[in-house]
């Protein structure tokens, strides 16, 4: 299960805590380019049973993510729980994505339901009935350190840079994210109230792909 928070921050505030957590720990953030695309079909399948399929390249990595079942989010604390699924894929992948890798996960059955499968003679594998297309885009530098958290617990501190794009229109990405690697929520939890404390940034109670699917009901 994925469990982060994520803070709305202006640029200058996103790179400072990442500085002021290198400075602190001696350690050097990786800086990760970021292109991702979010599928779906035409008639919206997956998003109707709360289904949502990316594929990312991460740096040379190329990862197809799916995360499903409704997720949550404490009042206003920027908390987030999702069950994720992550399938490294080649880098083609994402000309004709498919469910055939998702064959030994939980969710097979669910995507078997929203897209079904036909099997494709020239490509040996199983493609979408109804085919997956892209709807929304983002491109984004993310700056991602370690950070020891209260407890001896760990969580993945990045702050990201760039922009959401969905059908011609466009929104800006600035926030902070801390995903915890080892420990309990209880110590996210303060760790992100250190976050707000400091540095003053806003819990965000939307995720890059809910504001991109804001982007496309606005057009």
């Amino acid at each position: 299960m994925e469990i982060e928070l994520k803070y709305s921050a202006a640029p200058e505030t996103g790179r400072k805590i990442i500085a002021d957590l290198e400075e602190s720990s001696g350690a050097e953030a990786r800086e990760i380019p970021m292109e991702a695309v979010y599928f779906d079909t035409e008639d919206r399948a997956l998003r109707e049973k709360k289904l949502t399929y990316r594929i990312r390249r991460e740096g040379n990595d190329h990862i197809l993510t799916i995360k499903y079942g409704r997720g949550s989010d404490k009042g206003n604390s920027g908390l987030y729980r999702r069950e994720d699924i992550n399938v490294p894929v080649s880098a083609d992948f994402i000309e004709k994505p498919g469910i055939d890798v998702l064959d030994d996960t939980p969710v097979y059955k669910e995507f078997d339901k929203a897209v079904g499968g036909q099997y494709s003679d020239d490509l040996g594998i199983m493609l979408p009935l109804k085919p997956l297309v892209p709807v929304i885009r983002m491109e984004f530098m993310r700056k991602e350190i370690t950070a020891n958290l209260k407890n001896g617990g760990k969580a993945a501190v990045s702050y990201d840079e760039g922009k959401i794009l969905a059908e011609g229109r466009e929104a800006p990405i600035s926030e902070v994210e801390a995903e915890l690697i080892e420990g309990n929520e209880e110590e996210l939890t303060e760790f992100g109230e250190f976050l707000t404390e400091k540095y003053g940034i806003s819990p965000l109670n939307k995720s890059k792909y809910a504001r991109g699917l804001k982007l496309l009901e606005d057009k």
